[in-house]
């Protein structure tokens, strides 16, 4: 959950434009955009608004800010209200309970990773260590590259935790203890001393949307270091979903060029723009959170997937098409073979032959009708017919549209089915209704009255809020703050999966842990789980303890040290065989989709009971059937 300061820096670092189309009309017009001004008796586009700036105008009547002062004077709310509503919109959670306050420890945590940062770029331009230099000619990085993203290095030893020390004394506990709940120092195997997480690693900052370091990805340089990458867990500083790695680079290149390109790796956003494609941004991982899939189809229909051709980039590349298919944009799908990834592609081939790959790019949705047609056709009807339900599933998120009917009627051609276009139509809309799901839309713009009274004098446009910045300090100074925890209880199969995971650390390193961490819905759990899945190959078994009892000091909900301390109780060194653990992930992931469903459920029937016609409770009624047909569904699979 974000702050009221938090949630503003977020908003800071999204382009205007995003967010006034989530209340009002626009249009691209050159390098702005421009729509009917609501805060006068408009008649011609009078409103214009600049991404670069952050701000909007109205040439007519004057009214002119931020996206903020925008939301205020549309809605007629307050400042932290108009926060609020924004957040709700980019999908940023707000943590009622500290909205009001400021927050020294969110505020020290960004300086303790600023300094972090700078420590780690110092070592490597004044330094130069040979594993970083071999690291940059190996992969082939240049020097402006290297700069952009500020790429650096975190030597053996403990360069982090020494300048933590020699900070002024009323300030040295605070920034500790902060450097260590956000990951950046860790405990030592007798529980007392400290060690810098990243050492003899190459490292690369992780900006928000507005250019601040939130955490570190690290690649692994000397030999058998394991593991390969370690990243930042998941912390009140640090929330992967809603980052695009970046992004705060390539958000005017995607604005200039009209598309974005998604890949889902550090290099491969590296090697994109040092290739000159700086509209490419890389997901956390391999999921893409709902509010930056929103956030970029404010700023572009032109959406090209180019992750990993292995099955888990596959996979992702499946749900991202969804998310946007259910945006009403169709994104294209850039093949990189023979090579694996961007990265291998350009090094290979070069810029020229992406380029002419790109251009030639089909949709996803085609790529995915390629790759599911069967090589040889099908003898029987059924198996025909068979293949193209198989094709349906694709189809599916964009529903009885044209499109949709055109492909499904394509495919079943190239299968030989003697089927009419009319019986082919008939049984696509068929399937759709008995495959009914939940498909994101993107909301209408809110059309509340303007607020006359709330409009603010001219100002000039140009040079509205352009002020040169102070220059930061290396390190500021900062009161002491004690947060207090929200206590939330934990759904009973996340007590389970916690439980398992401690008892059994061997459980974290099975590939579906990122499936579960996504559909696990209490922010202690996920945390603790991502901490575990961070910290299990670097220390030894007879240390694992050690670690747990120092995790537990922290502050953490009673509910979740008691799982904790469980867990400890029940601990030995033996180890689940994989047969084991397989059966036991999926049970567990079995149980948190069916909490999913019930949670889903439940809000549907809130919302019936709240429908404001017989044809909105109608339609609700039709999805809290489609959410039962899920979970019988789920009952049976094995």
């Amino acid at each position: 959950m974000a702050s009221i300061e938090e949630a503003k820096e977020i908003i800071k670092g999204t382009p205007i434009s995003s967010i006034v189309s989530y209340y009002h009309p626009i249009n691209k017009k050159g390098g702005n955009f421009e729509g009917i001004c609501p805060f006068h008796g408009d008649s011609h586009p009078s409103l214009k608004i600049n991404d670069s700036k952050g701000i909007y105008k109205c040439f007519a009547c004057g009214a002119a800010g931020d996206s903020i002062k925008f939301v205020q004077d549309k809605l007629g709310v307050d400042f932290v209200e108009a926060i609020k509503d924004i957040a709700n919109n980019l999908g940023v959670s707000i943590d009622e309970q500290n909205s009001g306050k400021k927050n020294p420890k969110y505020d020290m945590a960004l300086r303790v990773l600023q300094a972090a940062n700078r420590l780690y770029r110092k070592v490597a331009l004044e330094r130069n260590p040979k594993a970083f230099q071999d690291f940059l000619k190996q992969r082939g990085l240049t020097e402006d590259a290297v700069s952009s993203f500020q790429i650096g290095y975190a030597p053996g030893g403990n360069v982090l935790l020494n300048y933590l020390g020699s900070i002024p004394e009323k300030d040295r506990k605070f920034a500790m203890d902060v450097a260590k709940e956000i990951g950046l120092i860790r405990p030592g195997k007798n529980g007392r001393s400290h060690y810098d997480f990243y050492r003899d690693r190459v490292t690369f900052p992780i900006w928000d949307h507005s250019g601040k370091v939130r955490g570190f990805s690290s690649r692994a340089v000397l030999p058998d270091q394991k593991p390969k990458y370690l990243n930042s867990g998941e912390s009140f500083v640090f929330d992967k979903g809603n980052i695009l790695y970046g992004f705060n680079l390539a958000k005017s290149s995607i604005r200039e060029h009209g598309s974005v390109i998604i890949v889902e790796g550090n290099m491969d956003a590296v090697t994109l723009h040092q290739f000159g494609f700086n509209n490419s941004v890389a997901t956390m991982g391999v999921a893409l959170s709902s509010a930056s899939s929103r956030l970029l189809s404010n700023m572009t229909s032109k959406i090209y997937l180019a992750m990993d051709s292995d099955a888990a980039g596959i996979k992702a590349m499946d749900r991202i098409n969804e998310e946007f298919l259910g945006l009403d944009i169709i994104p294209k799908f850039i093949d990189f073979s023979p090579a694996k990834d961007p990265d291998e592609f350009l090094h290979k081939f070069g810029r020229l032959e992406l380029s002419k790959r790109i251009e030639e790019a089909p949709t996803y949705i085609d790529y995915s009708i390629n790759q599911a047609i069967p090589k040889s056709l099908p003898e029987s009807t059924d198996q025909k017919l068979e293949a193209l339900h198989n094709i349906f599933h694709i189809l599916k998120p964009i529903k009885s549209k044209l499109l949709a009917q055109e492909k499904a009627i394509k495919v079943a051609k190239a299968l030989d089915l003697k089927s009419s276009n009319d019986d082919i139509i008939a049984e696509f809309k068929n399937f759709l209704e008995k495959n009914q799901e939940k498909i994101y839309k993107k909301p209408k713009a809110k059309q509340n009255p303007p607020n006359q009274n709330q409009m603010q004098p001219p100002s000039d446009f140009e040079n509205y809020n352009n002020a040169p910045l102070p220059k930061e300090a290396f390190f500021i100074e900062s009161e002491p703050f004690i947060e207090e925890i929200k206590t939330i209880a934990v759904p009973k199969a996340e007590k389970v999966m916690l439980q398992t995971f401690l008892t059994h650390p061997e459980c974290i390193l099975h590939d579906q842990i990122t499936e579960i961490l996504d559909k696990t819905q209490h922010f202690e759990v996920k945390r603790i789980v991502q901490w575990l899945k961070n910290i299990y190959l670097e220390i030894d078994d007879v240390d694992y303890p050690i670690f747990v009892q120092e995790k537990m000091k922290e502050a953490l909900p009673d509910e979740i040290k008691a799982i904790m301390a469980s867990s400890l109780f029940e601990y030995d060194h033996a180890k689940l065989n994989q047969k084991v653990i397989d059966k036991l992930l999926f049970d567990l992931n079995k149980k948190l989709e069916e909490n999913g469903l019930i949670t889903e459920r439940e809000l549907l029937k809130n919302k019936q009971r709240q429908a404001k016609s017989d044809e909105e409770g109608l339609a609700i009624i039709k999805e809290i059937q489609a959410v039962a047909e899920k979970l019988a569904a789920l009952k049976n699979k094995k």
